[in-house]
């Protein structure tokens, strides 16, 4: 019987039993254009004692509400860029303490403005080891998976454009351990990725009573993507059973846009 122990790790590191890993670099951004050929460089290191074997894939990627990247098989699909992209080789080893490079190449597609994305996945193990005795039936083989993420766009071809579709807060009791937040959901319906930031202004009776940061990680949605943002109000309690009126407001490259919501605390 053979056993399989497979652990999904995103950048920079990955550690699984005695291996050690990590690509560099994990994240690339970059612009070009249309039809154009544009070149990376990759370099896996084995960090650990003993030599590794990597497989290579080209695949789509995408960010989930909460901004964790959802690696795919390649698609047709827009946005997708995975198709258009070649590597040198699809497999290697590496020894112990020494690194190897990979070289990736994309031919950007024509009559596809906006952003494009995939990613380059190393799915790693410990090469195969004859087996010293006939009686060992059980083999335990750990891998490890990690992906290099490509965030690219068609220079000055992008559409930079974010909506709020709704707004919220949780429910009571609030606690320390469960304090008060409140939450919205953004999707980007442009062409292209961007980054977004945000606060939440509270009132009370047309008064200003305080300014809460939405919280979102790096911020960044990709076409046709949703994000979570959240704040969270410590100081709730000082307003029970009264009235409040929340607006939401959000800022990107080349954009703005707000949302407002009412709630009364009990």
């Amino acid at each position: 019987m053979r056993m399989l122990l497979l652990i999904l790790l995103l950048p920079m590191t990955a550690y699984a039993g005695m291996m050690s890993f990590s690509v560099s670099p994990s994240i690339i951004k970059y612009e070009t254009v249309q039809g154009g050929i544009k070149a990376f460089d990759l370099t896996f290191i084995n960090q650990g004692d003993n030599p590794l074997k990597a497989d290579i894939q080209i695949m789509d990627f995408s960010l989930d509400n909460k901004g964790v990247p959802v690696i795919t098989n390649k698609s047709n699909n827009t946005g997708q860029w995975a198709r258009f992209v070649t590597i040198d080789k699809n497999n290697f080893k590496v020894d112990a303490k020494q690194s190897k490079k990979i070289h990736v190449t994309l031919k950007t597609p024509r009559g596809k403005p906006g952003g494009g994305y995939f990613a380059v996945v190393f799915n790693t193990s410990a090469p195969k080891l004859k087996r010293k005795s006939k009686g060992i039936q059980n083999v335990m083989t750990i891998g490890g998976q990690l992906p290099v993420l490509f965030i690219g766009e068609i220079s000055r071809s992008g559409k930079r454009k974010v909506k709020v579709l709704k707004g919220a807060v949780n429910k009571a009791p609030y606690t320390n351990e469960k304090p008060f937040k409140l939450r919205f959901v953004l999707k980007n319906t442009g062409t292209t990725h961007v980054n977004v930031t945000g606060d939440v202004l509270l009132r009370h009776n047309k008064k200003v009573i305080g300014r809460l940061m939405l919280e979102s990680g790096s911020g960044l949605i990709l076409p046709q993507g949703e994000r979570y943002f959240v704040a969270t109000w410590a100081k709730s309690d000082r307003y029970a059973n009264k009235k409040i009126q929340a607006e939401a407001r959000f800022s990107y490259v080349g954009g703005r846009t707000s949302k407002k919501i009412s709630f009364k605390i009990p």
